[in-house]
């Protein structure tokens, strides 16, 4: 087998999408953790080994989820101009097994590279492509001797990518490298407990279905009942309930049993929502429910129990939505589902006396933002335009101010938080509030969803939910420059860029409907303006050749010559 069909079956690329993805970083110009710019590759010398072989080892060392922790150093460019290399190999596959011949000699674990060239112009250039890998930390076992004694390699030296500078690697690197490991050795233990945990709830629901079915036959079989139910028509037959009052034996007052007995399955299931949207209400307002308000970063253990308890509390109501939105087709409960959102969409009081931190206040705005990521995916999946309307028309009410917001506004309430979710996963994500929100859900409700794959799912409600934002500037008559989308996962991640143009191209009647301003001229406004949401230090990479207004035209012109 060929080295270039290798290298298309093993990266999340074949050499077309390489090549275009390459072309968007060299036009950014931005070197970031895992990407590097040289004029030329060479390797000479020992200086120029020993350069090119801390910079692989540096990028390997390092995480990034851009790009699926893939890194990248790019040859032959040259201030964000493609310039083309002229000293070095130009064969790949020979000057790949010299790159490979210099790791074995001098580095342990050995990197997995891959090399490979394109032609632009009639100028050449490349990239040597560097996939992640579990065998952390990379470092030189042998020692590499200069001239130049500062660039001397030593053995047990190791090197990290701190933004775009290379530094020697510290014990908290190593700590973060062991720690991300081992969650990926965890990660399969982990499934298979879920995958037992779900067997184990359909197993106890067969039970109990079972069990109430044992003791209807046998309340049937008493003898009263049974010469009652023989003269009766069928469709009059007795209930359980009817014939043991199971209010009165539990000693219920007559008012309670006259409402246990008006109460339908379908007031149970809202009256239960909405019980459901209250307590965690409570436990987000209350100054004594364990939920701190003042929260400090650099304590990951303490962070992350905090983020894991509140999604605990919200994951009752989190599945019960999702249940509502994927299945109630008719919309029984969607009024339930309004309300209980209702309660939610309150801005958050500080309790009387109570010290806070701006990073506690926008805690509170957590369980939201998971619960409307949860509407927009489960709606968008199941066509739910009318219900996402009416979730858009939902109100944020604050109180001291008597004023409100639009809920889509939990974005930016929530922002203080982003800083503790990276704490309490020792990350550096643009976008952690919304990286937390993806896991959850799919851990949580993404075998619900079987007609899409986990990033149609997702990259199709963020963009959905995060136009409602420039329609909403549109309202309000901002100014062109300020119409600016949501932000989002989207921004940074190249594979949004499918399920999002396949989602205009495929256009369902409701999309348009969604918004109050025509759709054109809000996809307009997100290709002008939505990287200006990348964070601050971020590259809206993600946002490279989307072009949605265009794709929304050429749909609307392919409609039109159909018969």
């Amino acid at each position: 087998m060929s080295k270039k069909k290798q290298t298309q079956e093993i990266l999340p690329w074949n050499n077309g999408e390489l090549e275009t993805l390459l072309k968007g970083i060299i036009s950014h110009g931005t070197e970031v953790a895992k990407i590097d710019f040289k004029t030329e590759v060479e390797t000479a010398t020992n200086e120029q080994k020993a350069d090119l072989l801390k910079d692989i080892i540096a990028i390997a060392n390092t995480y990034d989820t851009n790009y699926d922790d893939h890194g990248f150093i790019i040859y032959g460019v040259k201030a964000k101009t493609i310039t083309g290399i002229t000293q070095m190999e130009s064969d790949t596959d020979k000057f790949q097994n010299h790159i490979e011949q210099l790791l074995k000699t001098y580095i342990s674990p050995m990197p997995q590279i891959y090399v490979l060239g394109f032609e632009d112009a009639g100028k050449k250039w490349g990239v040597i492509v560097i996939p992640p890998r579990n065998s952390k930390p990379h470092m030189f076992f042998k020692d590499l001797f200069c001239a130049d004694r500062s660039r001397s390699r030593k053995k047990g030296e190791w090197f990290v990518r701190r933004g775009s500078t290379t530094d020697p690697g510290l014990p908290e690197d190593l700590a973060v490298i062991s720690q991300r490991q081992m969650e990926v050795l965890l990660e399969p233990l982990r499934e298979s407990i879920r995958s037992l945990q779900s067997r184990v709830g359909k197993t106890e629901d067969q039970y109990n279905s079972a069990l109430f079915k044992l003791v209807e036959r046998a309340v049937s079989a008493i003898p009263g009942n049974v010469e009652r139910k023989a003269e009766m028509p069928a469709d009059l037959e007795i209930n359980v309930s009817d014939t043991i009052d199971v209010g009165e034996s539990l000693g219920m007052d007559l008012p309670a049993r006259i409402k246990q007995k008006l109460r339908t399955p379908k007031n149970a299931i809202a009256e239960d929502l909405i019980a459901e949207a209250k307590n965690l209400r409570e436990y987000l307002d209350s100054a004594n429910s364990g939920l701190p308000w003042t929260p400090q970063l650099q304590n990951p253990e303490g962070n992350k129990k905090i983020i894991s308890d509140i999604e605990d509390k919200t994951q009752s109501l989190l599945l019960s939505i999702a249940t509502i939105m994927l299945s109630d087709s008719k919309g029984e409960y969607t009024d339930a589902l309004l309300r209980a959102l209702k309660i939610l969409a309150k801005a958050t009081d500080v309790p009387s006396g109570t010290q806070y931190n701006r990073i506690g206040v926008a805690l509170r705005y957590y369980p939201l933002m998971l619960l409307l990521y949860t509407i927009f995916i489960c709606g968008v999946a199941a066509n739910r335009g009318s219900v996402l309307k009416q979730v858009l028309e939902i109100p944020v009410k604050h109180r001291q101010r008597n004023a409100t917001s639009p809920i889509t506004d939990v974005y930016f309430f929530s922002y203080e938080a982003k800083s503790l979710i990276n704490d309490a996963y020792t990350q550096r994500w643009c976008e952690p509030i919304a990286q937390r929100v993806r896991q959850v859900i799919g851990d949580k409700i993404g075998e619900m969803i079987t007609e899409f794959s986990e990033p149609e799912y997702f990259f199709r409600a963020e963009f959905v939910m995060a136009l409602t934002n420039i329609d909403k500037g549109m309202s309000q008559g901002e100014a062109v420059e300020h119409r600016t989308p949501l932000g989002g996962l989207y921004l940074y991640m190249h594979e949004a860029h499918d399920p999002i143009m396949d989602f205009i191209a495929e256009n369902p009647d409701w999309f348009a409907k969604l918004y109050d301003h025509p759709l054109n001229e809000i996809l307009d406004m997100f290709d002008r303006n939505a990287h200006k949401m990348a964070g601050s230090g971020c590259i809206a990479i993600g946002m490279h050749d989307i072009k949605t207004s265009q794709a929304y035209q050429e749909m609307l012109q392919k409609r039109a010559k159909k018969p």
